[in-house]
């Protein structure tokens, strides 16, 4: 499974994800896999990923890397079409209806708001609608952990909410960005604490409209030396 942690600080984004992956028995159990997944890929608008069954999120990735889209619309289209042929081509599995609520997307891309630029940040979710996509606004904080409760979910949520909040409302400009990281990272190890589905370690993007830069393979405990430019490279 995935935990992806959002946070919408106006100016940019920052997304991470942990690099575990889990198979899931046909028993419902989860087995740890891999710890080098990287989860986060980088379209020419920005970076999309999500949080789920690979085999709904890796169609969509793949064509918001490779053919690019000029529209939200467009992703919307691809994630609904692929939710229909999983949804048509696993009608008999009982894991169905787990795998449509528990996978979700999420994307950014560069917009002009008042004639102001803005970077988007847009996920779907089943819990908050099965057509439409949901918009993350500034100064908000996302989580999307798999295999989790409801329950632990909003708590976590509500964890990176006060880091972002106290960061944004407290603290210099040059300092936000430092911070929430900072929580992020404290964040995923204590999830992965408690789920063996979650890894501590994890890749950052900080995304400004078409600027992805990126740390990989971070933890607390080393944290992040430095964000390097994350390249765009289609599928020839």
């Amino acid at each position: 499974m995935t935990c992806i942690l959002v946070a919408h600080l106006g100016d940019e984004v920052i997304i991470a994800a942990d690099k575990r992956v889990t198979q899931i028995t046909e028993n419902g159990a989860r087995v740890p896999c891999g710890d080098n997944e990287e989860k986060l890929v980088r379209t020419e608008t920005g970076v999309i990923t999500g949080a789920g069954s690979l085999a709904m999120l890796d169609p969509v990735k793949s064509l918001a890397r490779d053919r690019g889209f000029d529209s939200s619309d467009v992703v919307l289209k691809w994630i609904l079409n692929t939710r229909k042929s999983f949804s048509e081509a696993h009608a008999n599995s009982p894991r169905l209806a787990a795998d449509l609520a528990e996978t979700s997307w999420m994307f950014t891309y560069p917009t002009v708001v008042n004639d102001q630029p803005v970077t988007r940040f847009v996920y779907f979710h089943q819990h908050h609608s099965t057509e439409s996509l949901c918009v993350l606004t500034e100064g908000r904080a996302m989580c999307f952990p798999g295999g989790f409760s409801m329950e632990q979910a909003q708590a976590l949520q509500a964890k990176l909410q006060a880091v972002v909040t106290k960061a944004l409302e407290s603290l210099p400009a040059n300092q936000v960005r430092q911070t929430v990281v900072s929580g992020m990272l404290t964040l995923m190890s204590e999830t992965a604490e408690i789920s063996e589905t979650v890894s501590s370690t994890c890749d950052i993007a900080v995304i400004n409209g078409r600027q992805v830069d990126i740390a990989l393979s971070v933890t607390e405990s080393n944290g992040v030396r430095e964000f390097i430019p994350m390249a765009h490279v289609a599928a020839s």
